[in-house]
Formats: structure tokens, sequence, C-alpha cells
């Protein structure tokens, strides 16, 4: 019987996370582009063995999470650590947050997608328009410098690095943590211990959301009011949250917006009658679609609240960059309107007489429910499930 020796074994990939040496750079315009050749965006495929674009792709994406590290702060945002009783090395989970939350009178509170980093909307945006674009910095400046910025406080939940690295003493993505050294090219990936790995309080996306809701509800004004908006599974979180908690947020919770890339049929999870009224009145869907941002769609039976395009066509994880204006547009009409109610949009005929329908261009098969068309995308859930 023969068997290789370890020494002989292909030894791990490794690349540096540094901009310049991986053959990049930040132009002017914020892109990162090919040093070699400028108009060129982020090359993935380099090999035919995954394991080396698996570990190039972290290191470009640790070049960038640093480059927005820095700029977070600039921008008026901190880091906080959940549990808040955690030192820089104990086990936690960061999320973003301004430092006036115990005194805004409104708060900002945003809920990403379960596979991204913290204060990322879309690598994909950042690689093809610009680090700004891509990242929540345009987001967040927007929010704080129209109408209802003057006293506003922005709390960005953590639902992708939910995976706590002990080496490193870091939380992560379940994608940083694939990418991490291994002892060659062939082995498996680092073990994570169910116990160890995880933060108390933060074991999944449900008992992050919780715990964000607990911290700001510590935190925040007894008198302010709070906006919210939830992508994808942060929105199913938060929802699923408040329906259970309404009575202790009715109060507080002023309007809500969640992008889509599923049907989602809220009513049949929504069990608090008055939190299902609330969610008609003050709530918008925004959906996968190419129609422009803001164009109503069917939807609403199985929604429950008002559906709108996002203006994005195939991926979930766009919709927040391409839709996030007409979100703040929605919470400015509830603030400037007293006791806003939402009135259910009328869809548009198009010329052959069909109503506008909510349609996932994605993938192959279409299929056809409950007044909705979409196709499965890659993962089977959807558009955007990639």
């Amino acid at each position: 019987m023969f068997r290789r020796l370890s020494s002989s074994l292909p030894k791990d990939p490794e690349f540096p996370a540094d901009f310049e040496r991986l053959g990049y750079h930040v132009n002017d315009r914020d892109q990162i582009r090919s040093i070699a050749h400028p108009d060129q965006e982020f090359h993935y495929f380099i090999s035919k063995n995954e394991r080396v674009l698996e570990v190039q792709r972290e290191a470009f994406d640790t070049c960038i999470r640093a480059n927005l590290a820095l700029r977070f702060a600039s921008s008026g945002l901190e880091i906080t650590r959940l549990p808040l009783t955690a030192a820089a090395s104990d086990p936690h989970i960061p999320i973003l947050t301004s430092p006036n939350i115990s005194t805004a009178k409104r708060l900002l509170l945003y809920f990403g997608e379960s596979k991204q980093d913290l204060g990322i909307f879309a690598y994909r945006v950042i690689g093809q328009d610009s680090i700004a674009a891509g990242s929540v910095l345009t987001f967040v400046s927007d929010a704080l410098n129209g109408e209802l910025g003057r006293d506003t406080a922005i709390v960005l939940a953590n639902l992708g690095q939910l995976v706590w690295w002990r080496k490193g003493k870091k939380a992560m993505t379940l994608s940083s943590w694939n990418a991490l050294p291994r002892k060659n090219g062939v082995s498996g990936g680092v073990r994570m211990d169910p116990i160890k790995n995880r933060v108390q309080g933060h074991k999944n996306v449900e008992e992050h959301v919780e715990s964000v809701f607990d911290f700001i509800n510590k935190k925040m004004r007894k008198d302010a009011k709070v906006d919210i908006i939830g992508l994808s599974e942060g929105g199913e979180e938060a929802v699923k949250f408040l329906d259970s908690n309404w009575d202790s947020w009715k109060n507080c919770v002023r309007a809500v917006c969640v992008g889509l890339g599923f049907v989602w049929h809220v009513g049949d999870e929504v069990k608090n009658p008055a939190f299902k009224e609330f969610w008609a009145k003050r709530a918008r869907a925004y959906l996968i679609h190419n129609e422009p941002v803001g164009t109503p769609l069917l939807g609403r039976k199985e929604i429950g609240c008002n559906c709108l395009s996002s203006g994005e066509a195939r991926h979930t994880e766009c919709i927040m960059p391409r839709a996030y204006k007409s979100m703040l547009e929605f919470f400015q009409l509830v603030n400037d309107v007293p006791d806003y109610e939402e009135a259910e949009l009328n869809v548009e005929v198009n010329e052959d007489g069909a109503e506008r329908i909510v349609r996932w261009v994605e993938g192959d098969v279409e299929r056809t429910g409950g007044g909705i068309t979409f196709s499965m995308g890659i993962g089977g859930r959807g558009a955007g499930a990639l």
C-alpha cells in the first residue's frame, strides 16, 4: 500500500491582503481596477483550482474591508461590540452605530443579508461601480444629510459575521471561515465548533436580530421613533421579531421597508392582528424587477403590503444600492404626513391588457402561483440566492 507524505502534498495557496501586491489599485472614481489594465475589474478566474480562487477572493475582500474600516470612522460610524460587556479579544459580534443613539429623536435600523460582511451591500456592486456605492457609505451619507438626518442615529446590524474565529479573535462570515489557512492545498476546511465558534446571544440570525433590538431599546430615547429596513432574511427576522413583540415596539416603530428576492407569504407567518394592520399601512416591499424603482407591482395579496419594483432585475444583494433612496423618501413621507397610511396601489395595465407582474428573471424555469410569476434562481429560493 502506498501513501503520499504530507510534505509532498501541494501547499495551501496564499495571497497578500494588499491591493497593490494583488495587482490592483483604487482609482480617482473610487473603483478597484487592475494596475496593468486600468479598465479591467477584479479577475476571479485566475486558476482552475477552486481553492486558489477562494483564497484569492478572500484576500481581495479583506483589502476592501480594510479600506472601508477607515472610511466608516470618518463618516461618523463606530464599531459597537455585542454583547456590550465584551472586550476586543472576547467573543463578540461587531455592529456599526452612530455615536448619538441615546440622544437622537429618530433611529434608522438596517438588517442585511446573512452572507454579507458588516457594512457591505454587495461586493459585485463594489467591483462594478465603486466602493462607496456597494457599501453603506453612500446610503449613510444620504440618510444623515437629508431632511430627516439632522437628528438621526443609524444602527447597522451584522447578520453575516456570526462565526467567531478564536485564533484571529474576530467575527467573520462563513465564506471567510472557509478561506482560512489549511494544512495543505487538499486538506479539509477548519472544523467549526458549534459552541466555541459562536457568540452567546448571536448563535444565529434570529438571536442576533433579537439582541440588536434589545441593544437599541436600552440605548435610545424613550420618545425616539424607529424606521427599519430589512433585506432578504434580515427583513424576515425583523418582521418575525416585531410580530412577537409588537406591544413593546408599537409606539416607536414608525415605518418598515423590506427588500425581497423571493415570494414571502407574510400573512401566513404574522399572527399579531395589530402588527398585521400596521404592516399593511406603514410598510413597503421592494421586489426583484427590471421596471424603474418605485413602479407598483402585484404582490400585496401575498406579502400583505404595497409592493414596488427595486429596479434590480437579478440579485437580491443589489436591491439596496438601487432602491434605498426610494425607501428614504417613504420614511420622509411617513414623517411629514400625520397619521400616514398607505393606500393600496393601483397596478398599471400594459399595452396588451395584462397587469404588471412580479417576475424574477434569473434561472431557466418559470413557475406561476398566486398571481405571481417568478423564476427560481441558483439555490432554489428566487433570484439572488447565489
